[in-house]
């Protein structure tokens, strides 16, 4: 099984914690969507024939092109590649641009998972990050995404600064009363060339402190806990049944093909990525030019990918596959290692498999440092 990636790098305005390719220049929309149209007829033997098992539009956002061109993506796919009769086909959506017309369309033709991005709900914070949205059309649009889909997602950002653990709280009780069957929470990380770097280079913002942030996640994890929702990656959270198998697939390092400015693909052996820019996308592609970089995986590639992936997920580091794919036991090689972080009850070991523990699935990072390969 494999999955399909769809970068739409479309934005009405730019977030001020974003560092993804994206452009607020609308101009050449339809242009574009031939392109991908034509990347997908081009790499359509990326996959060796594999089902696809899900379809992921991503970006940028989405959702605010008009959903005809979404269906003709989707029609070039079927028509090219062999599909998982149970695919599962998600598209990322802001909440202003939920709309029964939008969810109806985007339903009839193939859409079944909605990822939508809230962050908070907390509107000074929301004019803060640049969002275009508020509390109220938030409300409203997972009222409407649930009368349409059983299978839908919220997108939430603890860390920010200025959004203290009770405004955090707040947000956590409000989305819990509304049962979405997925929460992705991510810890705000301020990259760079993005408007919140230049902000904190001159002190107009603080980073949270870590204490804070920590506090934040364990606030985030009980309470979701408590309502039954299953932990099955760092900063994911859902209901039993609705984990997001498109994402599974990147954890477990299943292949995936990325079309579209800046993807990323992958095929287990070498990793591939898209220029980041639409006019030379475009043009590359007229001229049946691919604009695509690659890098082959060398074997201490793969061994850390797997730790550090692994590391994340409720599933751990597996030494099985390690052994049996890489010819690397790392409960044997990383042996001290490992007893130490097992003393500083940051992990255990579950027959072959690396877990974190409670306390460890707050630092994956940390933990994955430490047992990186160097050799």
């Amino acid at each position: 099984m494999a999955g399909i990636y769809i970068h739409i790098p479309f934005c009405k305005k730019k977030c001020h914690y974003c560092d993804f390719y994206i452009t607020t220049n609308k101009n050449n929309v339809g242009k574009l969507i031939e392109a991908i149209k034509f990347e997908l007829i081009l790499r359509k033997n990326f996959l060796n024939k594999n089902k696809i098992k899900t379809i992921y539009f991503g970006g940028g956002t989405p959702s605010m092109i008009n959903p005809n061109y979404i269906e003709k993506i989707i029609n070039q796919i079927k028509n090219n590649f062999s599909i998982n009769s149970k695919v599962e086909i998600s598209i990322e959506a802001n909440p202003e641009d939920i709309s029964h017309n939008n969810l109806i369309k985007w339903k009839k033709y193939g859409i079944n998972r909605i990822s939508l991005g809230v962050q908070t709900l907390n509107d000074k914070i929301l004019k803060l990050i640049n969002r275009n949205h508020n509390k109220s059309t938030t409300i409203s649009s997972i009222k409407k995404i649930a009368e349409h889909f059983d299978n839908f997602s919220i997108d939430l950002i603890y860390g920010i600064p200025g959004n203290k653990f009770d405004k955090l709280e707040n947000d956590i009780n409000e989305i819990i009363k509304l049962s979405p069957p997925h929460i992705s929470a991510y810890n705000l990380t301020i990259e760079k060339n993005t408007v919140f770097h230049n902000w904190l280079k001159n002190n107009i913002i603080k980073k949270e402190k870590e204490e804070e942030i920590i506090r934040q996640f364990n606030l985030l994890k009980k309470m979701l806990e408590k309502e039954k929702y299953i932990q099955y990656e760092t900063s994911s959270f859902s209901q039993k049944g609705y984990e997001s198998k498109h994402n599974i697939g990147y954890w477990k390092r299943k292949k995936y093909l990325g079309i579209g400015p800046s993807a990323h693909s992958f095929n287990g052996e070498y990793r591939y990525w898209n220029i980041s820019d639409n006019k030379k996308y475009i043009s590359s592609l007229k001229k049946k030019i691919m604009p695509i970089t690659e890098e082959k995986l060398s074997k201490k590639m793969k061994i850390n990918e797997i730790i550090m992936i692994g590391i994340r997920t409720k599933w751990g580091i597996d030494n099985n596959q390690l052994i049996k794919q890489l010819k690397y036991d790392i409960l044997k090689n990383q042996k001290q290692i490992i007893e130490k972080l097992i003393d500083d009850k940051l992990i255990y070991i579950n027959k072959t498999k690396i877990k974190a523990t409670k306390k460890g699935v707050i630092f994956p990072d940390y933990i994955a440092e430490k047992l990186l390969v160097g050799f």
